[in-house]
């Protein structure tokens, strides 16, 4: 896949298929319009093509912190296993964001980035202020020689799939199961581990405790949860904590733990990727850590079970 970062990376390529968005999470509803500009761009001999942006510009606009599910690095991959051809990331920045509707697509689109046709979304809306529309692009199509196709909204059990619903389902209720649905794929994240207190090995489970490698990433609701972990090249099914781990007294902050099945390597220092398969329950208090221990190896059953359910090897990741 062609990777191109900025404005002064781009080349233009008036054969592209384009499509325009952030695209967080590159869900199903992503992946129709995704699938669509593959699918024209071969008939055509063209260009697929992503012009995405980097921060995502409600951080610009609204000056707030958005959680992500993906990163760019992240959105890339998955997109480069969908089979995109090409990725264009611009920089959103205030002065980006007073571009006009106008501007966005004269100036950007046809003079830069270069396209035959776009496609978007039914709600797709550009330029300051949003107020380019779809009745616009369709006039500039006409001015410049490009085509506008619509694509309607996605359902999934009779909600519209968007990346403001996945967020939602990860943050309030950790139901990651739903939310592999949305996806298409398994919520991930990406860390590098970290020394702990050694509780976990105290306990009979050794956890890698992650730092993440973006903390913008979207954590999952507090609970324990049956995974899959890719480390080194591999893959090992395990099960992860994510809590302030009422338990323990001087405990304090967030953590993120994760205990790997069959495996007792040194991997301090190493990065993990983790991919949510299933949420297996709520963080709790225990009376006792004797008590706490028993509710571990309960979830350990639990998850091996759900691993073995999930053929957890084959899943994909992408």
């Amino acid at each position: 896949m062609i990777f191109e970062r900025g404005l002064d990376a781009l080349t233009c390529r008036p054969e592209s298929v384009l499509t325009v968005g952030t695209f967080d999470g590159v869900h199903l509803g992503h992946r129709v319009i995704l699938s669509d500009i593959i699918r024209r761009a071969k008939n055509s001999n063209g260009l697929s093509t992503l012009v995405t942006f980097d921060p995502h510009p409600r951080e610009v606009i609204l000056r707030q912190s958005l959680p992500k599910l993906t990163t760019v690095e992240e959105r890339a991959d998955v997109l480069a296993a969908l089979g995109l051809e090409r990725m264009v990331v611009l920089s959103f920045t205030e002065k980006f964001s007073k571009m006009s509707a106008g501007e966005f697509v004269t100036e950007l689109l046809v003079k830069r980035v270069g396209l035959q046709s776009v496609v978007v979304g039914h709600d797709h809306r550009f330029g300051k202020g949003r107020k380019g529309d779809i009745g616009l692009l369709v006039s500039m199509g006409e001015q410049y020689g490009f085509d506008v196709n619509v694509i309607g909204p996605q359902m999934l059990g009779g909600v519209v799939v968007s990346s403001r619903q996945v967020r939602s389902i990860l943050q309030e209720k950790g139901e990651v199961s739903l939310a592999t649905e949305f996806l298409d794929r398994p919520y991930s994240l990406t860390g590098t581990v970290i020394r702990g207190d050694t509780r976990g090995r105290e306990l009979g489970y050794p956890t890698a405790n992650l730092t993440l490698q973006d903390p913008q990433k979207i954590i999952p609701a507090h609970g324990i949860y049956a995974v899959s972990v890719r480390i080194s090249g591999t893959r090992k099914g395990g099960m992860m904590s994510i809590g302030t781990r009422p338990t323990v007294k001087d405990s304090t902050g967030v953590h993120l733990e994760v205990h790997l099945f069959d495996f007792n390597d040194n991997i301090y220092g190493k990065e993990l990727t983790v991919h949510f398969l299933q949420r297996i329950r709520d963080e709790r208090y225990f009376p006792s850590m004797s008590m706490l221990q028993a509710a571990m190896q309960e979830d350990e059953i639990t998850c091996r079970e759900v691993l073995e359910q999930t053929h957890w090897h084959t899943v994909p990741l992408g």
